[in-house]
Formats: structure tokens, sequence, C-alpha cells
């Protein structure tokens, strides 16, 4: 759905006792927008990316408390603020952003994995609309793949975030909010091909449309998805 490939950096890492250290930079280009699905589901504001050449500079600092595995997760870096009608039209303006997270994983017996994330943002002055404004937001995820054999594998994945200020602002934005449960049953026929099932809940009650531009959760998110994947 979008070319991200354009972002380009460096990574170092070491292991300081039983601590795992990375250290990294990125630049990005000015990527275009994702490919458009709808207007208030797949077309999040996400689409922006890191869309100026800006460096943003990430740490990671890793450790086991017993059988989990914790991280600590840093950024910070620059993007183009948000302009024009419900903020769908970049700034000439480059704003700063903050972003912190923390991380855990483990196991639960030999064939199944665990994992969750939780991810703070605070993007300075942000929209045009409102240059003086920081806003800040948060999000997360928690999963379970279990992989019972060679050929079968299932995941449960659910995704939160919340919009946080920008809730109510009337612009696209308000689209960071989502409440989600996929489900994903994967069969390898060969190594390199698998059929998946996967089913997406969508847990968020949808809004009316607010503003003269129809911002909101207008529409539901849930699916079904059939499919293959393949490579060679």
């Amino acid at each position: 759905m979008a070319g991200i490939t354009y972002d380009r950096g460096v990574q170092f890492n070491r292991d300081v006792g039983p601590f795992g250290i990375t250290l990294g930079f990125t630049n990005g280009n000015g990527i275009t927008d994702n490919f458009k699905i709808n207007g208030t589901g797949y077309s999040r504001p996400d689409r922006m990316f890191d869309n100026d050449n800006s460096k943003t500079t990430f740490a990671h600092v890793a450790t086991d408390i017993g059988p989990v595995a914790v991280g600590l997760f840093g950024a910070s870096g620059k993007q183009r603020g948000a302009a024009g009608p419900a903020g769908m039209d970049k700034s000439r303006r480059n704003t700063d952003k903050r972003v912190a997270g923390l991380d855990a994983s483990g196991d639960v017996g030999a064939d199944a994995h665990w994992y969750a994330q939780y991810l703070w943002n605070d993007w300075r002055g942000f929209l045009d609309a409102d240059p003086t404004r920081n806003y800040r937001w948060n999000g997360g995820f928690a999963g379970l793949d279990w992989i019972p054999n060679e050929r079968w594998a299932f995941s449960a994945l659910y995704n939160y975030a919340g919009a946080g200020d920008f809730a109510r602002t009337n612009t696209i934005y308000e689209g960071i909010a989502i409440n989600s449960l996929s489900l994903t049953a994967s069969h390898y026929f060969m190594r390199n091909v698998k059929g998946i099932v996967e089913v997406n809940v969508d847990f968020k009650n949808r809004t009316k449309p607010t503003g003269p531009y129809f911002t909101g959760h207008l529409s539901s998110e849930n699916y079904i998805l059939f499919g293959f994947d393949t490579a060679f």
C-alpha cells in the first residue's frame, strides 16, 4: 500500500553486560501518500510517513527479566506539519516529534510466543491551524503466535490507539484512533507458498460526521480476508 523503501539509515548494536543497546539514524526524502482505500479506515493519517529529509534518531535498550524480554525505546526527529482543510495538506514547516515506548515478549511452552508494545507520541506544533499547541497521543498492540507444527500457524493481534489531543480537532488525525482484534490462520503448502484466512473485528463505535469534512470513525473496519502468499 505504500512504497517505504526510500527510508535509509544506519544502526549500531552492542551488548553491555545484561543489556542489548541499539542506536540508529534514519533519513526520509519526501515519500508520497499511500494508496487510499477509504477515507476513514485504511487511508489513515500515517500516509504522511517520514515526509522530509531530516534525520530521525532512535535508541532501544533491552534485557531479560526472568523469562520475559523487555525493552525501552525512544526516537526524536522532525516531520512536516499539517495544513489546509482538515489537516489534509502538508505544511511548509518542519515540526518536532518525540516517541517513547516499552516492549515485552516471551514464550508460552515451546509452541506459543507472545509480545506487546506501547508507544507514546508528542508532536509539537503539528497543525498549522494552531502551531503553538502540542499534540500527544498513544497506542500499542499485543499479540500471540501459536505454531503447533511446520504446516500451521495461528495468530491473534489486538491493536489500540487513542487520538489523544487530536480528538475533536475536525482533522483527519482523529483517525488515529483504533480498537480492533485480528485472528489469522496460515497453512504452508510449501516453504514459499501459504494460504491465509484472517478475520478482523472492529470494537470502536462509529461516530457521526464532525465538521465540514466528515472526519471521525465513520465506517466499520470489520473484514474477512482470504489469500495466498508466495515468494520465488
